[in-house]
């Protein structure tokens, strides 16, 4: 079983335009933590949990800053990643879509990824479209890597 409290030094993100150093981690013990454009990202073991900052995610724009976040935890070395939505009151099909492309890149891997503190209406719109089976909508952070875990031991 893995430990989802170690951290690894090749699971740090290179500073560049898109993502700034929250915090400046004095040595390996320190929680490694960054900020992208849309989302604050934290690393528990092999898990980016990235906590969206925007209240909306629809259009073009919103698909643009969900593709550049995917893609910024995917270069980060994470194999699984835990979205906290408890700031997004809106999404789109769009964005949905997006996350279905993501999640079929990580799912060779193995990769998962969840959806934690969604709004009524994010998670309603995850229900209605059924995407509810494949992404595992939990209520902390902590469900959200068990839920995985349990995902991962099944396959």
């Amino acid at each position: 079983m893995w430990n989802i409290f170690k951290r690894t030094a090749d699971q740090r993100f290179a500073t560049g335009t898109l993502i700034e150093p929250a915090v400046e981690p004095t040595d390996e013990s320190q929680p490694h933590s960054h900020r992208n454009v849309i989302a604050t990202i934290d690393f528990i073991g092999p898990v980016a949990v990235a906590t969206l900052t925007v209240t909306e995610l629809t259009q073009d724009d919103g698909v643009v800053q969900l593709t550049e976040l995917l893609d910024d935890l995917a270069q980060s070395g994470a194999r699984h990643f835990v979205l906290d939505v408890r700031n997004v009151q809106h999404m789109d099909s769009s964005c949905l879509g997006c996350l279905v492309e993501a999640l079929n890149r990580m799912a060779a891997d193995g990769g998962r990824i969840a959806l934690v503190n969604a709004d009524h209406s994010v998670a309603y719109l995850f229900r209605m479209t059924r995407l509810d089976r494949v992404f595992p909508i939990c209520s902390d952070v902590m469900a959200a890597l068990k839920a995985m875990e349990r995902a991962s031991a099944e396959a």
